[in-house]
């Protein structure tokens, strides 16, 4: 595949620990990826930003304060953007919940704090500029957040490292047939990131059917000790029965390939592209077209995840989780 490469990049710089922000709206995948980023040593984990994507802002902020709660994560959570830049806030709810956290037993203990703040564009705008070293900004929802500190400051984008994100596909949607669901919740959002000029890096849909988790790894989390490991694995199996109420159907795993990306880059392979969003077309608003020819690389704004060990990349994450359950 002509551009196609490894990536080993991430790891503790030798200055020192990563700096990262994670964009988030939970969602049961994104409390995986909280979590691995937590166990992460390479990393210094500045703060995340809330937004509203798999379920309203007051529910995904909700969810993000009870996982930092359970789990004891020391990291400050800031209330982000609650709709998307233009259009009307649409929602995984009737697949994921009315919680947007789905479970088959143990419920999520709601949280007890408040967040640190109630403007997470400000937050990460202040943490860009405080950091001594530029940031790797870790996005898993819709991009809202991420373009409304852009275009507050668009210099902003110079103290980026990098944007990592979970969205988007190189071939068929899901939340339509054209579009992935970040991406088709906040078109105008993602067009304005992708124009940015930052360096990104891009696990799309077609990157994360290639990582399926099955009933026996539901099975295996419930062998960890402890109430919140059962608490997760009871969300893991209401998860991993999308697809299929009995479990039989494989489901794959979508943010916790980005974390997992930051422990073992080798395990994914990419390829440079030229990416550009959908904003008008009727059938395919929110599309990423991901153009792969030859001819596009002088234009090319981003590397694709096109290639995952899958096994490899599930059972890295089930020994990360047990790792921070049990830290």
């Amino acid at each position: 595949m002509a551009g196609a490469s490894q990536d080993r990049r991430p790891g503790p710089l030798a200055q020192g620990p990563r700096p990262v922000w994670l964009d988030t709206d939970p969602g049961f995948d994104d409390w995986l990826t909280m979590l691995m980023l937590a166990a992460h040593p390479g990393l210094r984990w500045l703060g995340i930003s809330v937004v509203a994507g798999n379920a309203p802002l007051d529910i995904t902020l909700a969810n993000a304060l009870a996982i930092r709660q359970l789990h004891r994560l020391q990291v400050p959570v800031y209330r982000g953007c609650d709709r998307p830049i233009a259009g009307t806030l649409d929602t995984a709810q009737h697949i994921l919940g009315a919680q947007g956290l789905r479970s088959t037993g143990l419920p999520l203990p709601p949280a007890q704090a408040l967040p640190d703040g109630d403007d997470a564009v400000a937050a990460l705008l202040a943490a860009l500029r405080h950091s001594p070293m530029p940031v790797t900004l870790i996005a898993i929802g819709p991009l809202t957040n991420i373009a409304r500190a852009l275009q507050a400051e668009p210099d902003a984008a110079a103290r980026i490292d990098e944007l990592v994100l979970m969205g988007g596909s190189t071939e068929r949607g899901n939340h339509t047939p054209a579009a992935e669901f970040n991406m088709h919740a906040d078109p105008e959002a993602a067009d304005i990131v992708f124009r940015a000029g930052l360096r990104r890096r891009m696990f799309g849909l077609n990157l994360c059917r290639q990582v399926l988790l099955r009933q026996a790894d539901v099975d295996q989390v419930r062998q960890w000790p402890g109430q919140p490991a059962q608490c997760l694995a009871d969300h893991l199996d209401a998860y991993q029965r999308i697809r299929s109420a009995n479990g039989s159907v494989p489901m794959p795993l979508y943010d916790p390939v980005v974390a997992a990306w930051l422990w073992q880059p080798a395990l994914f392979g990419f390829q440079s592209a030229r990416v550009d969003i959908e904003l008008q077309g009727r059938f395919t608003r929110g599309m990423t077209v991901c153009d792969l020819r030859p001819a596009a690389l002088p234009a090319a704004n981003a590397e694709l995840a096109m290639t995952a060990d899958g096994p490899a990349v599930v059972a890295l994450v089930l020994q990360v989780l047990q790792r921070a359950l049990q830290a």
